[in-house]
């Protein structure tokens, strides 16, 4: 009897190896084969998706430069005080508009295409801009956005700093297209232009203002973060995204070998002659500066149809690479656990039911402390072996939850993030119409009710604008991508005065002033900073000091030299006050506090969270002090060189 059984079991085994064997080498074939043309055709599929989605992005940001320059031509008192000449208030009103809008250049010409106003230091005017081909157009009453090259006359024109950020040495670049010249001078622009038409359908003028893409990573940083959300795989971006101006990059999150970007190295020779030479779209297998990456080139041009430029994103090739070396490694680990199996299966039969318990009873107690097996390694078709199956199941599935509540916190970030972009245009288009009514641009407003009501959408709407943007900065700092872009920056002009001037309403609306302490010191104060974060912290300390300080109050700000190594900044209101016991809580995230006088709590909760991160990512610190009933002072201190 224990003879048949050792003979049975020996056939068993014997079979089981033969099906391990046969059926494991074929898969094995198969798999190299057929995955591995499966990978390259996915990636291939999934970059040109990626190229669609970055053009999104970038006719978008054109099509927002237009937008806002239709919506500024329709504002009646443009074309009043063009028709009166009356350049310097033109110069005002214009050169407001590009600082809120983050123009680098915003122009008006007269009917002939002469500049009467340019918006940026050092305002030159008078030269002819019928020639050029956006302007061209428009001054035959044609609407036109898209990209052009400016030379470095006309960047030096258009304002103070724009042809040095434009200007850059070529890096020497393997595989390039060898060129007669080393440096670009001349920039690349999005652009457009709308001809100024009265009431009368008289043409008096040309508007047109843009971005200058050269060093500007706006477009290319978004396009990462709503395609590859900004992932990394062995160090390196799993998804980059660049705009060349010919064939040179001056606009990319590409890193070379020092961890910097990539400006001024340039697209290999295969490259260039597809695109640029015969202007074809370019998918491939390419190096990308430090990294083999699954690459889509398409070529950008101008208004005319000429190229002068290329669009790219790349996918990183190494975790393609990776997956099927995974997926090979696994199919042979199936083979060679088959064989094992097969070996053992006699084995198994012959088990105790007793062990297999066990092993249940252990992984309930794995499950119990946080760990969730995947298998237990019990091979039987009765009900032991069923419960076995059904418990493993449930504790991958359990597994599987937790990594997919990981998962949806990242999508809750990036839905959050795309929101609240997508909600930015059009509370733009609503503002706009906002200011015209109060313009009475689009007619008179007939009673004193009437525009109480419209101060009260505005002051809603800019609320709403303010809800957004904290939001924004909330999904960078929690997906750790708030950069700190550091450099020396007088902190009153590129900081501070931006956001009191645009202020200016919601201080008129509640009759209150700001008092600026030593002025003269703050004016010259120089400092290494941020300048996009500095004017964030700065926005949300006054904006708080409005909302929550007293009608008809001041405001003081304030600067003195904390010791030898940092400065020490104030924003103080009068007003209610804050709680001795809420001092160190309000800087939490989504904290609100109720305020009496007031009736209700005001704002998301996330002004003082996002301040106090951009403060300690410029190694400083912030704090609050108080008086209730009488005054709140927001205390932040910087140091007074980069560290």
């Amino acid at each position: 009897m224990i003879k048949f059984r050792l003979t049975l079991q020996r056939k068993i085994v014997f079979f089981f190896l033969i099906v391990v064997i046969i059926g494991g080498s074929v898969a094995l074939i198969l798999g190299i084969v057929l995955f591995g043309k499966t990978v390259l055709e996915r990636a291939q599929k999934q970059v040109k998706m990626d190229l669609n989605s970055a053009w999104m992005v970038y006719c978008q940001k054109i099509d927002d430069i237009k937008f806002l320059m239709q919506l500024t031509v329709r504002r009646g008192i443009i074309i009043e005080e063009l028709k009166q000449h009356n350049t310097p208030l033109l110069k005002r009103m214009l050169e407001e508009i590009r600082l809120d809008n983050n123009l680098d250049f915003l122009s008006l010409t007269d009917e002939k295409g002469t500049v009467l106003v340019r918006t940026r230091y050092p305002y030159k005017v008078g030269d002819d801009q019928s020639n050029d081909e956006m302007v061209s157009k428009a001054l035959n009453r044609e609407q036109t956005a898209g990209t052009q090259i400016l030379s470095q006359e006309e960047l030096i024109k258009a304002g103070d700093g724009l042809a040095e950020q434009a200007f850059m040495v070529f890096v020497p670049t393997p595989l390039a297209k060898p060129r007669a010249r080393d440096r670009e001078t001349s920039g690349m622009v999005l652009k457009a232009a709308v001809p100024v038409i009265d009431e009368n359908g008289d043409l008096q003028g040309v508007l047109y203002g843009g971005i200058l893409l050269n060093r500007n990573y706006e477009i290319v940083d978004r396009i990462k973060n709503i395609v590859y959300r900004g992932e990394s795989y062995e160090g390196k971006d799993v998804g980059t995204v660049t705009i060349f101006q010919w064939d040179v990059r001056i606009s990319t999150n590409v890193k070379n070998l020092n961890g910097l970007r990539a400006i001024g190295s340039r697209v290999s020779r295969e490259v260039y002659e597809k695109v640029l030479e015969n202007g074809q779209p370019y998918i491939g297998r390419a190096y990308v500066v430090n990294a083999d990456y699954i690459t889509a080139y398409e070529p950008i041009r101008n208004t005319l149809g000429h190229t002068i430029g290329i669009l790219y994103v790349g996918i990183l090739e190494q975790p393609f690479i990776d997956m099927r070396n995974q997926v090979l490694f696994l199919f042979f680990s199936i083979a060679l656990i088959g064989v094992v199996v097969a070996l053992a299966i006699g084995y198994f039969l012959a088990r105790s039911i007793s062990k297999p318990v066990e092993k249940l009873v252990y992984a309930t107690e794995e499950i119990s402390q946080g760990k969730f097996p995947a298998k237990l390694d019990i091979y039987s078709d009765d009900e032991i072996g069923r419960l076995a199956s059904s418990f493993a199941q449930m504790s991958q599935n359990l597994q599987k939850i937790m990594g997919d509540l990981k998962e949806l916190n990242k999508k809750y970030l990036g839905l959050l993030s795309f929101t609240t972009h997508e909600l930015k245009q059009p509370l733009g288009v609503l503002r706009g119409y906002l200011i015209m009514l109060q313009d009475e641009t689009l007619g008179k407003l007939s009673t004193p009710l009437q525009k109480e009501a419209l101060l009260e959408m505005r002051s809603n709407v800019n609320t709403l604008n303010d809800m957004i943007q904290k939001y924004l900065q909330l999904t960078k700092i929690e997906a750790g991508q708030l950069v700190v872009e550091k450099r020396r920056i007088n902190l009153f002009e590129e900081a501070l005065n931006p956001v009191l001037e645009g202020e200016t309403s919601q201080l008129s609306i509640k009759k209150m002033r700001v008092v600026i302490e030593e002025r003269e010191q703050l004016e010259k104060l120089e400092i290494t900073a941020d300048p996009i974060l500095m004017r964030i912290v700065f926005s949300n300390l006054i904006t708080n000091a409005i909302k929550y300080g007293k009608t008809g109050g001041e405001i003081k700000l304030g600067l003195q030299e904390q010791n030898a190594y940092c400065y020490r900044f104030h924003v103080k209101n009068e007003g209610p006050g804050i709680p001795r016991d809420k001092l160190e809580i309000i800087f939490g995230k989504f904290v609100r506090i109720g305020i009496k006088e007031l009736g209700k709590q005001l704002g998301t909760g996330l002004g003082l969270y996002n301040t106090r991160e951009i403060i300690e990512k410029h190694a400083g610190k912030i704090w609050a002090e108080s008086e209730e009933g009488a005054w709140a002072d927001f205390i932040f201190i910087l140091p007074k060189e980069e560290q």
